[in-house]
């Protein structure tokens, strides 16, 4: 839950934070020597990280956006912001059984906005492994479906992936779970059943959906042919039916292709025009991904996806929500056409990529020009309809004991009435610490 605060105690989080990531790496980077007593599973275990993180953003101080995110201000053209975050992670194992968590707390202030995010379970539960190759879980779990980089179309039990940053952990959701597994010999070597139940009420996974039911989901893993394969299903309850398929093949030691697709069944689909009328229908929405990964000799790593999202509005449908919102926040507008402007980003607009047709593309390398320790990438996203677009080049180091260092830059651009040019922020430089206990 996040509330406006006043308080000092976030600058002694800052110097903790300045304080505290490398232990991984620079162990990884001794001379290997086995020892069997380092893979015995430990009753206790115990680590997280605390990061610092400091934020410029260059803003578009007149836009819809801004007038959105923070009503009443006047515009500004930059702001700075600074954020704290302490994640924690805990596991006891017992024999067959295994109880875990992981929470997650923190606080973001920058001269318009504080927000404390109070240290909460974002993940944990009970794991029994009855038997070989058979398991059940309870407890607020993120499943990981899917085979996409920066999208998921699969992603039918879980809270999406942040395409600026996929690797992000995310908050998982209560439920129950059991996976048969077994190898076999032949063509298909090894097969994998999950069923799951994903309960909402109104209050236990609210963010599921509000009607009351168990959603029930399944998934089979098929490792067919040298390629890995799987098929999803998602009843229809307090979100409509949905399924899908998706796979991984190396076509090389150097080259994997992969893909996703995914129907979802009878769904609400919402737009308005420019002049604020809007309407709902109910339509059987096709999503799907198609991506390759690309070692080449100098070791720069290529990740390319293509992505359609069947819930995405058109060029001409974000130009009309545009020019709608420029409407509503305009001097003198009533006040309900803002309150409806805010109705109407809820209800899809607001997504962090909201339109029908993307590209992404990362080249990635570890060590450039002898950096020991270092790394670096370059990443670019395009929407394909409107034709914006986000580069992002960035650099970490990690040659300091339990320390993760990063720093990237963020460039958004478009024309009036797109994408990424009717972003909050044109730009934005991000810099950050990780220290891991």
């Amino acid at each position: 839950m996040s509330h406006a605060v006043h308080t000092k105690h976030p600058v002694k989080g800052v110097s903790l934070g300045l304080l505290l990531t490398a232990w991984c790496l620079s162990a990884s980077a001794q001379e290997f020597t086995f020892d069997a007593a380092e893979f015995e599973k430990k009753t206790f275990e115990f680590s997280g990280y605390l990061e610092q993180k400091e934020e410029w953003l260059k803003l578009r101080g007149e836009s819809p956006a801004f007038q959105m995110a923070y009503p009443g201000e006047s515009e500004r053209s930059d702001l700075l912001r600074s954020t704290t975050t302490l994640e924690l992670r805990g596991k006891v194992n017992l024999g067959d059984f295994v109880l875990d968590a992981r929470a997650l707390g923190g606080y973001a202030s920058d001269p318009l906005v504080s927000s404390t995010r109070d240290l909460a379970a974002m993940e944990g539960g009970l794991r029994w492994s009855a038997s070989p190759g058979l398991t059940f879980n309870l407890g607020k779990r993120v499943q990981r479906w899917g085979k996409g980089y920066a999208w998921s179309p699969v992603a039918m039990v879980e809270r999406p992936k942040d395409a600026n940053d996929p690797a992000a952990s995310r908050e998982g959701f209560v439920m129950a779970s059991g996976e048969w597994t077994r190898s076999l010999s032949g063509s298909i070597s090894a097969v994998s059943i999950t069923g799951l139940l994903v309960p909402t009420d109104g209050d236990m996974n609210a963010d599921f959906g509000p009607a009351k039911d168990l959603n029930p989901a399944a998934k089979l893993y098929l490792l067919a042919w040298d390629t890995d394969i799987d098929l999803m299903w998602r009843s229809k309850g307090a979100r409509p039916e949905s399924f899908g398929l998706d796979f991984s093949r190396n076509l090389s030691p150097a080259l994997e292709i992969h893909g996703e697709w995914a129907r979802t069944r009878d769904a609400s689909r919402n737009t308005v025009t420019a002049s604020g009328v809007t309407s709902r229908e109910r339509v059987d929405m096709d999503s799907y991904l198609l991506g390759l990964r690309y070692l080449t000799q100098g070791e720069v790593t290529w990740i390319a996806e293509y992505y359609r999202n069947g819930a995405g509005y058109s060029a001409q449908e974000l130009n009309d929500y545009y020019q709608f919102l420029e409407a509503a926040i305009a001097p003198g507008a009533p006040a309900t056409l803002a309150s409806s402007a805010r109705s109407v980003a809820q209800s899809g607009y607001a997504r962090p990529n909201p339109g029908r047709d993307y590209l992404y593309v990362k080249a990635s390398v570890s060590e450039p020009f002898d950096w020991v320790y270092g790394a670096a990438s370059l990443t670019s996203m395009v929407n394909l309809n409107d034709h914006s677009y986000q580069i992002t080049p960035e650099i970490s180091y990690t040659g300091f004991a339990n320390w993760e260092l990063r720093a990237r830059l963020i460039f958004l651009s478009g024309k009036e009435f797109t994408e990424f040019g009717e972003k909050l922020s044109s730009g934005r430089l991000e810099i950050y610490g990780r220290y891991f206990f």
